[in-house]
Formats: structure tokens, C-alpha cells, sequence
């Protein structure tokens, strides 16, 4: 009982720092202040400390020795390397997408570029992070490629956070759901041609975003 007690707590911490890094509500070069997080999550030091490590191993954190854990920065290589990472995996993704979409999956891609639409007009970011989110769900869904689930779940997180750090450039949301419907079109015309390099046109912008984003890289 203690160890399944003592697990909780961890994920809980885990999940919650996690969240917090992902929704930038802990940014890039930040300092991570265990204790006040241990008390907001009504916890003792250890589970935070050990969420932290967690996360450190899944290269969200950073830890030094004099200053203690941060959450990371990026060099600018790493992100030219992920966003070349991402595009490959997103070439693949194009093709399955255009030959093996259901009806009711275009309809759920509608569904939530018109939810996209009334979140904008809201402006809360967690809000927009997560519908856009979806919309790349969704893709890799209609996919039907458990290779491609299997390949991509270390990376998943990471381009979680990109997609939070790009969406929070001025007016990148509304330009971004411009291109998810064109997208979406592109899909219904099965083009693949023109659905690959509006991807790749989506995913240059995402990258110009990051790498102008003070405080991110090295």
C-alpha cells in the first residue's frame, strides 16, 4: 500500500511538472524550485525530486550542480534536427493519410478547425495548444500505421512543446488554422503533392517561430 501510495504521488508530480512545461507555464531556461512545488502539490520534496528525475531523463530538464534543476534549452542544431525529424515522419504520415481517411475522420478534422476557430477567439493558450494538438492527432490516427505510434511515442512530448513554444508567437494560431484547413482540402482532393508541401511550408514557419523565441536556445 505505501509503494502504490508512494507511486501516486510521483506520477502526480510528474504529470503536474510536465503540464507545466508543456503549457509553458515553466519556460525554457527556468529555474525549477522543488520546494515550492512540493508545497502547491501538498507533497514532501521526494516525489517532486523524483518526477524531476524522470523528466530529466526524458531530456525536459536539465540539472546542475550549483543551480539545480531547469527546464531545458535548445541548441539551435537541436531544433533544426527535430523539425528535420519531424517533416520525414510527417512525409510518411501524408501518403497513408490521403489513401486510408474514413469520411467520418475528414468530419472530425472539420469538427475541430471550427472549435479552433471559436478558442482563438478566447485566447487561452492551453486551450489553442491542445486543440492543435488534436488536429495532429488526428492525422496520425487516420494513418492507421501502429509502426508509426510505435516510432514516434519518445518524440511525442517534444513536439507537444514545440507546437506550445511556436503557438505562442502573436497571430501564429490563426495563421497555423488557416493552413490546417487548406490542409484538410488538400485531403478531399487527394493531393498529396500539395498536402506535402503545405506540411513542409507549416512546419518552416513552426521552426522561424522557435528559433526567434528569446530564451530558448543555447
Amino acid at each position: 500500500m505505501i509503494k502504490k501510495e508512494t507511486n501516486a504521488l510521483r506520477f502526480k508530480a510528474y504529470r503536474t511538472i510536465k503540464e507545466k512545461i508543456i503549457f509553458l507555464e515553466l519556460k525554457p531556461g527556468e529555474k525549477i524550485f522543488e520546494n515550492a512545488l512540493a508545497e502547491s502539490l501538498k507533497v514532501s520534496r521526494t516525489p517532486v525530486r523524483e518526477a524531476l528525475l524522470m523528466l530529466e531523463h526524458e531530456k525536459l530538464v536539465v540539472c546542475n550542480d550549483s543551480t539545480g534543476f531547469m527546464v531545458r534549452r535548445f541548441s539551435a542544431k537541436d531544433i533544426e534536427e527535430y523539425f528535420a525529424l519531424r517533416n520525414a515522419i510527417e512525409e510518411f504520415v501524408i501518403t497513408l493519410v490521403v489513401e486510408k481517411i474514413t469520411e467520418e475522420e475528414i468530419a472530425a478534422l472539420k469538427e475541430n478547425v471550427s472549435k479552433g476557430e471559436k478558442i482563438i477567439m478566447g485566447g487561452d493558450i492551453r486551450s489553442i495548444i491542445r486543440c492543435e494538438t488534436e488536429f495532429h492527432e488526428l492525422l496520425y490516427r487516420a494513418a492507421k500505421s501502429d509502426v508509426l505510434f510505435e516510432t514516434i511515442s519518445g518524440l511525442v512530448d517534444k513536439f507537444h512543446w514545440f507546437r506550445a513554444l511556436a503557438l505562442s508567437v502573436p497571430a501564429a494560431a490563426a495563421s497555423s488554422l488557416s493552413q490546417h484547413e487548406q490542409i484538410i482540402s488538400f485531403i478531399e482532393e487527394k493531393n498529396v503533392k500539395g498536402f506535402k508541401k503545405l506540411m513542409r511550408s507549416h512546419l518552416d514557419e513552426a521552426r522561424g517561430r522557435l528559433i526567434g523565441l528569446p530564451g530558448l536556445l543555447l
